[in-house]
Protein backbone atom coordinates (compact mmCIF):
# COMPACT_ATOMS: atom_id res chain seq x y z
CA UNK A 1 0.00 0.00 0.00
CA UNK A 2 3.01 2.23 -0.95
CA UNK A 3 1.89 3.30 -3.86
CA UNK A 4 -0.28 6.43 -3.00
CA UNK A 5 2.76 8.05 -1.22
CA UNK A 6 4.42 7.74 -4.75
CA UNK A 7 1.30 9.08 -6.67
CA UNK A 8 1.54 12.23 -4.13
CA UNK A 9 5.38 13.16 -4.63
CA UNK A 10 4.96 12.54 -8.40
CA UNK A 11 2.17 15.05 -8.30
CA UNK A 12 3.75 18.14 -6.28
CA UNK A 13 7.18 17.49 -8.52
CA UNK A 14 4.85 17.99 -11.45
CA UNK A 15 4.49 21.81 -10.52
CA UNK A 16 7.86 23.88 -11.88
CA UNK A 17 7.97 26.27 -9.49
CA UNK A 18 7.71 23.87 -6.35
CA UNK A 19 9.59 21.12 -7.35
CA UNK A 20 12.75 19.88 -5.93
CA UNK A 21 15.91 17.79 -6.87
CA UNK A 22 15.47 14.27 -6.86
CA UNK A 23 18.58 12.33 -6.57
CA UNK A 24 18.61 9.58 -9.13
CA UNK A 25 18.88 6.08 -7.87
CA UNK A 26 22.47 5.68 -7.82
CA UNK A 27 22.40 8.81 -5.59
CA UNK A 28 19.37 7.72 -3.34
CA UNK A 29 21.49 4.29 -2.89
CA UNK A 30 24.37 6.28 -1.47
CA UNK A 31 22.37 8.46 0.34
CA UNK A 32 20.66 5.50 1.82
CA UNK A 33 23.95 3.27 2.82
CA UNK A 34 25.27 6.30 4.20
CA UNK A 35 22.43 6.85 6.68
CA UNK A 36 22.25 3.23 7.52
CA UNK A 37 25.97 3.46 8.54
CA UNK A 38 25.41 6.38 10.57
CA UNK A 39 22.44 4.66 12.49
CA UNK A 40 24.25 1.43 12.98
CA UNK A 41 27.70 3.83 14.28
CA UNK A 42 24.68 5.58 16.99
CA UNK A 43 23.18 2.05 18.00
CA UNK A 44 26.45 0.88 18.76
CA UNK A 45 27.07 4.09 20.89
CA UNK A 46 23.92 3.92 22.35
CA UNK A 47 22.52 6.93 20.93
CA UNK A 48 18.95 4.98 20.05
CA UNK A 49 16.80 8.33 19.62
CA UNK A 50 19.55 9.61 17.03
CA UNK A 51 19.84 6.09 15.08
CA UNK A 52 16.36 5.53 14.74
CA UNK A 53 15.86 8.94 13.49
CA UNK A 54 18.97 8.26 10.72
CA UNK A 55 17.78 4.48 10.07
CA UNK A 56 14.12 6.05 9.18
CA UNK A 57 15.83 8.89 6.68
CA UNK A 58 17.53 5.86 4.81
CA UNK A 59 14.05 3.54 4.94
CA UNK A 60 12.32 6.53 2.98
CA UNK A 61 15.42 6.84 0.67
CA UNK A 62 15.83 3.26 -0.15
CA UNK A 63 13.34 0.64 2.04
CA UNK A 64 15.28 -2.75 1.78
CA UNK A 65 14.83 -5.75 4.40
CA UNK A 66 17.95 -5.12 6.23
CA UNK A 67 17.16 -1.06 6.77
CA UNK A 68 13.51 -2.57 8.23
CA UNK A 69 15.14 -5.35 10.36
CA UNK A 70 17.77 -2.68 12.19
CA UNK A 71 14.98 0.43 12.49
CA UNK A 72 12.64 -2.16 14.36
CA UNK A 73 15.04 -3.53 16.74
CA UNK A 74 16.08 0.80 17.37
CA UNK A 75 12.67 1.50 18.12
CA UNK A 76 12.67 -1.62 20.30
CA UNK A 77 15.41 -0.52 22.57
CA UNK A 78 14.35 2.95 22.71
CA UNK A 79 10.78 1.48 24.28
CA UNK A 80 8.85 2.37 21.19
CA UNK A 81 7.17 -1.04 21.28
CA UNK A 82 3.94 -0.52 18.86
CA UNK A 83 6.43 1.08 16.07
CA UNK A 84 8.75 -2.13 16.40
CA UNK A 85 5.76 -4.24 16.16
CA UNK A 86 4.47 -2.59 13.24
CA UNK A 87 8.51 -2.21 11.63
CA UNK A 88 8.92 -6.30 12.00
CA UNK A 89 5.87 -6.34 10.03
CA UNK A 90 6.89 -4.55 7.37
CA UNK A 91 10.26 -6.09 7.39
CA UNK A 92 8.38 -9.41 6.75
CA UNK A 93 6.10 -7.99 3.99
CA UNK A 94 9.19 -6.93 2.10
CA UNK A 95 11.15 -9.96 3.16
CA UNK A 96 8.20 -12.57 1.67
CA UNK A 97 7.80 -10.00 -1.67
CA UNK A 98 11.57 -10.60 -2.12
CA UNK A 99 11.49 -14.46 -1.11
CA UNK A 100 13.82 -14.01 1.80
CA UNK A 101 12.26 -16.77 3.95
CA UNK A 102 14.53 -16.62 6.38
CA UNK A 103 14.50 -13.16 7.39
CA UNK A 104 10.19 -13.32 6.70
CA UNK A 105 10.59 -15.95 9.44
CA UNK A 106 12.85 -13.98 11.57
CA UNK A 107 10.45 -10.69 11.63
CA UNK A 108 7.60 -12.57 12.28
CA UNK A 109 9.24 -13.94 15.02
CA UNK A 110 10.06 -10.35 16.68
CA UNK A 111 6.71 -9.02 15.76
CA UNK A 112 5.10 -11.86 17.44
CA UNK A 113 7.84 -11.40 20.87
CA UNK A 114 6.52 -7.64 20.96
CA UNK A 115 2.85 -8.05 20.63
CA UNK A 116 2.06 -9.46 24.43
CA UNK A 117 3.84 -6.30 25.27
CA UNK A 118 2.31 -3.41 23.49
CA UNK A 119 -0.10 -0.79 25.06
CA UNK A 120 -3.33 -0.02 23.49
CA UNK A 121 -4.76 3.68 23.43
CA UNK A 122 -8.68 3.47 22.86
CA UNK A 123 -10.96 6.59 21.71
CA UNK A 124 -14.36 6.06 23.02
CA UNK A 125 -16.87 8.17 21.05
CA UNK A 126 -20.47 7.44 22.74
CA UNK A 127 -23.36 7.77 20.58
CA UNK A 128 -24.38 11.48 22.65
CA UNK A 129 -21.72 12.67 20.73
CA UNK A 130 -21.61 11.79 17.56
CA UNK A 131 -22.66 14.88 15.16
CA UNK A 132 -22.44 15.46 11.54
CA UNK A 133 -19.01 15.69 10.20
CA UNK A 134 -17.06 15.13 13.64
CA UNK A 135 -13.63 14.85 13.17
CA UNK A 136 -11.46 13.24 15.75
CA UNK A 137 -7.64 13.79 15.79
CA UNK A 138 -4.46 12.00 17.87
CA UNK A 139 -1.52 14.40 17.68
CA UNK A 140 -3.20 16.43 14.74
CA UNK A 141 -4.01 13.09 12.61
CA UNK A 142 -7.46 12.49 11.89
CA UNK A 143 -8.65 8.85 13.28
CA UNK A 144 -10.66 7.29 10.95
CA UNK A 145 -14.15 6.30 12.46
CA UNK A 146 -13.60 2.45 12.35
CA UNK A 147 -10.77 2.80 14.68
CA UNK A 148 -12.99 4.66 17.19
CA UNK A 149 -14.11 2.73 20.18
CA UNK A 150 -11.46 0.27 19.80
CA UNK A 151 -7.88 -0.37 21.33
CA UNK A 152 -5.04 0.56 18.54
CA UNK A 153 -1.43 -0.40 19.55
CA UNK A 154 0.27 3.05 20.34
CA UNK A 155 4.37 3.85 22.00
CA UNK A 156 4.29 4.77 25.42
CA UNK A 157 3.81 9.08 25.98
CA UNK A 158 1.60 11.59 25.98
CA UNK A 159 -1.27 11.72 22.90
CA UNK A 160 -3.66 14.97 22.06
CA UNK A 161 -7.16 13.64 21.73
CA UNK A 162 -8.92 16.29 20.01
CA UNK A 163 -12.33 16.52 18.10
CA UNK A 164 -14.21 18.70 16.18
CA UNK A 165 -17.58 19.30 14.08
CA UNK A 166 -19.39 22.38 12.18
CA UNK A 167 -21.17 24.39 14.38
CA UNK A 168 -20.09 22.94 17.81
CA UNK A 169 -17.40 24.35 19.71
CA UNK A 170 -13.43 22.10 19.86
CA UNK A 171 -12.71 19.79 22.66
CA UNK A 172 -9.15 18.64 23.37
CA UNK A 173 -7.65 16.51 25.51
CA UNK A 174 -4.19 15.18 27.08
CA UNK A 175 -3.65 11.38 27.90
CA UNK A 176 -0.81 9.55 29.39
CA UNK A 177 -0.10 6.35 27.94
CA UNK A 178 2.38 5.21 30.96
CA UNK A 179 3.50 1.83 30.28
CA UNK A 180 3.78 -0.72 27.77
CA UNK A 181 1.63 -3.53 28.27
CA UNK A 182 -0.75 -1.00 29.33
CA UNK A 183 -4.85 -0.16 28.12
CA UNK A 184 -6.38 3.53 28.13
CA UNK A 185 -8.78 4.89 27.36
CA UNK A 186 -10.73 8.77 27.01
CA UNK A 187 -13.99 9.30 26.15
CA UNK A 188 -14.94 12.31 23.58
CA UNK A 189 -17.97 14.48 25.54
CA UNK A 190 -20.80 15.40 23.81
CA UNK A 191 -20.15 18.45 21.70
CA UNK A 192 -21.13 21.62 22.62
CA UNK A 193 -22.93 23.98 19.86
CA UNK A 194 -21.76 27.27 19.20
CA UNK A 195 -24.64 30.35 19.70
CA UNK A 196 -24.99 32.52 16.63
CA UNK A 197 -23.34 36.37 18.00
CA UNK A 198 -22.95 37.57 14.87
CA UNK A 199 -24.25 41.37 14.51
CA UNK A 200 -26.72 41.99 11.90
CA UNK A 201 -24.88 44.04 9.28
CA UNK A 202 -26.19 47.40 8.84
CA UNK A 203 -27.18 48.48 5.38
CA UNK A 204 -25.58 51.80 4.95
CA UNK A 205 -27.95 54.57 3.59
CA UNK A 206 -27.83 55.13 -0.28
CA UNK A 207 -26.67 58.74 -1.12
CA UNK A 208 -28.80 60.89 -3.13
CA UNK A 209 -27.68 63.46 -5.68
CA UNK A 210 -26.60 66.69 -4.66
CA UNK A 211 -30.07 68.99 -5.03
CA UNK A 212 -29.21 72.47 -6.69
CA UNK A 213 -30.83 75.36 -6.05
CA UNK A 214 -30.70 79.04 -7.50
CA UNK A 215 -29.61 80.67 -10.78
CA UNK A 216 -26.46 78.81 -11.19
CA UNK A 217 -26.87 77.57 -15.59
CA UNK A 218 -23.42 76.16 -14.99
CA UNK A 219 -22.89 72.42 -16.15
CA UNK A 220 -21.07 70.24 -14.24
CA UNK A 221 -19.76 67.47 -15.52
CA UNK A 222 -19.16 64.04 -12.85
CA UNK A 223 -15.65 62.98 -13.71
CA UNK A 224 -15.11 58.80 -14.01
CA UNK A 225 -11.64 57.76 -12.27
CA UNK A 226 -10.24 55.36 -15.22
CA UNK A 227 -10.31 51.47 -14.17
CA UNK A 228 -6.79 50.28 -12.58
CA UNK A 229 -6.95 46.68 -14.62
CA UNK A 230 -7.86 45.99 -17.90
CA UNK A 231 -9.99 43.19 -19.06
CA UNK A 232 -6.91 41.04 -19.82
CA UNK A 233 -6.07 41.31 -16.24
CA UNK A 234 -8.94 40.73 -14.57
CA UNK A 235 -9.63 37.76 -16.35
CA UNK A 236 -5.82 36.86 -15.55
CA UNK A 237 -6.41 37.01 -12.02
CA UNK A 238 -9.85 35.23 -12.12
CA UNK A 239 -7.54 32.37 -13.66
CA UNK A 240 -4.40 32.30 -11.19
CA UNK A 241 -7.29 32.12 -7.96
CA UNK A 242 -8.79 29.49 -9.59
CA UNK A 243 -4.96 28.22 -10.08
CA UNK A 244 -4.30 28.30 -7.02
CA UNK A 245 -7.50 26.82 -5.45
CA UNK A 246 -7.03 24.10 -7.71
CA UNK A 247 -3.07 23.35 -5.78
CA UNK A 248 -4.61 23.92 -2.38
CA UNK A 249 -6.99 21.11 -3.20
CA UNK A 250 -4.57 18.76 -4.40
CA UNK A 251 -2.63 19.42 -1.81
CA UNK A 252 -5.72 18.61 0.91
CA UNK A 253 -6.52 15.59 -1.02
CA UNK A 254 -2.85 14.41 -1.04
CA UNK A 255 -2.52 14.75 2.75
CA UNK A 256 -5.86 12.66 2.83
CA UNK A 257 -4.94 10.04 0.79
CA UNK A 258 -1.44 9.99 2.83
CA UNK A 259 -3.84 9.94 5.86
CA UNK A 260 -6.03 6.86 4.81
CA UNK A 261 -3.14 4.68 3.93
CA UNK A 262 -1.80 5.05 7.06
CA UNK A 263 -4.66 3.78 8.20
CA UNK A 264 -4.99 1.39 6.21
CA UNK A 265 -1.51 -0.13 6.85
CA UNK A 266 -1.90 0.14 10.92
CA UNK A 267 -5.10 -2.13 10.37
CA UNK A 268 -3.47 -4.57 8.21
CA UNK A 269 0.69 -3.95 7.20
CA UNK A 270 0.70 -6.87 5.33
CA UNK A 271 0.93 -6.45 1.45
CA UNK A 272 -1.54 -9.22 1.18
CA UNK A 273 -4.91 -8.43 3.26
CA UNK A 274 -7.93 -9.31 3.31
CA UNK A 275 -9.52 -7.40 5.54
CA UNK A 276 -12.53 -5.60 4.21
CA UNK A 277 -12.11 -2.53 5.64
CA UNK A 278 -8.24 -1.87 5.25
CA UNK A 279 -8.97 -2.83 1.37
CA UNK A 280 -11.71 -0.02 1.59
CA UNK A 281 -9.41 2.79 3.22
CA UNK A 282 -6.61 1.86 0.64
CA UNK A 283 -9.29 2.50 -2.39
CA UNK A 284 -10.56 5.87 -1.01
CA UNK A 285 -6.77 6.95 -0.66
CA UNK A 286 -5.82 5.71 -4.18
CA UNK A 287 -9.53 7.81 -5.08
CA UNK A 288 -7.87 10.29 -3.53
CA UNK A 289 -4.51 10.21 -4.76
CA UNK A 290 -5.82 10.48 -8.26
CA UNK A 291 -8.04 13.84 -7.14
CA UNK A 292 -4.71 15.14 -6.21
CA UNK A 293 -3.11 14.41 -8.95
CA UNK A 294 -5.48 16.11 -11.24
CA UNK A 295 -5.82 18.84 -9.06
CA UNK A 296 -2.49 19.62 -9.32
CA UNK A 297 -2.37 19.30 -12.90
CA UNK A 298 -5.40 21.47 -13.64
CA UNK A 299 -4.35 24.18 -10.80
CA UNK A 300 -0.79 24.35 -12.29
CA UNK A 301 -2.10 25.04 -15.46
CA UNK A 302 -4.33 27.42 -14.80
CA UNK A 303 -1.82 29.44 -12.97
CA UNK A 304 0.51 29.76 -16.14
CA UNK A 305 -1.98 30.80 -17.99
CA UNK A 306 -2.95 33.66 -15.49
CA UNK A 307 0.41 34.61 -15.49
CA UNK A 308 0.38 35.30 -19.40
CA UNK A 309 -2.56 36.89 -19.49
CA UNK A 310 -1.34 39.53 -17.02
CA UNK A 311 2.03 39.80 -18.87
CA UNK A 312 -0.22 40.44 -22.55
CA UNK A 313 -3.30 42.54 -20.73
CA UNK A 314 -0.87 45.82 -19.70
CA UNK A 315 -2.63 48.80 -20.37
CA UNK A 316 -1.21 51.52 -23.04
CA UNK A 317 -0.77 54.40 -20.91
CA UNK A 318 0.20 56.27 -24.33
CA UNK A 319 -3.38 55.04 -26.14
CA UNK A 320 -5.74 57.79 -26.83
CA UNK A 321 -9.36 57.17 -24.67
CA UNK A 322 -12.72 58.14 -25.27
CA UNK A 323 -14.91 58.19 -22.72
CA UNK A 324 -18.56 59.30 -21.86
CA UNK A 325 -19.39 61.86 -18.86
CA UNK A 326 -22.80 62.38 -17.65
CA UNK A 327 -23.43 66.05 -17.43
CA UNK A 328 -26.14 67.72 -14.68
CA UNK A 329 -27.14 70.68 -14.00
CA UNK A 330 -30.04 73.54 -14.04
CA UNK A 331 -32.71 72.66 -16.79
CA UNK A 332 -29.56 70.22 -18.20
CA UNK A 333 -29.17 66.87 -18.66
CA UNK A 334 -27.33 65.12 -21.27
CA UNK A 335 -24.37 63.27 -22.29
CA UNK A 336 -20.88 65.01 -23.14
CA UNK A 337 -17.86 62.67 -25.11
CA UNK A 338 -14.57 63.77 -23.56
CA UNK A 339 -10.72 62.51 -25.16
CA UNK A 340 -8.14 62.11 -23.10
CA UNK A 341 -4.32 61.31 -23.90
Amino acid sequence: MTCVNRILAVALAALPSLALAQPSSGQASVAAETLFREGKKLMQDGKLAEACDKLAASDRIEASVGTLLNLADCREKNGQLATAWATFLRAASLARTNGDTSRETEAHRRASVLEPQLAYLTISVPQASLVDNLVIKRNDEAIDRALWNQGVPVDVGTYEVSGQAPGHEPWSTRVQVTANGSRTSVEVPRFKQLKDLAPATATPAATTPEQHDGDDDESHPVASSPGLFSTQRIAALATAGVGFAGIAGGIAFGLEANSLESQANAICPMSACADSHALDLNHRAHNDALISNIAFGVGGAAIVTGAVLWLLGAPDQTAEHVGVVPVVGKGVAGLAFGRSF
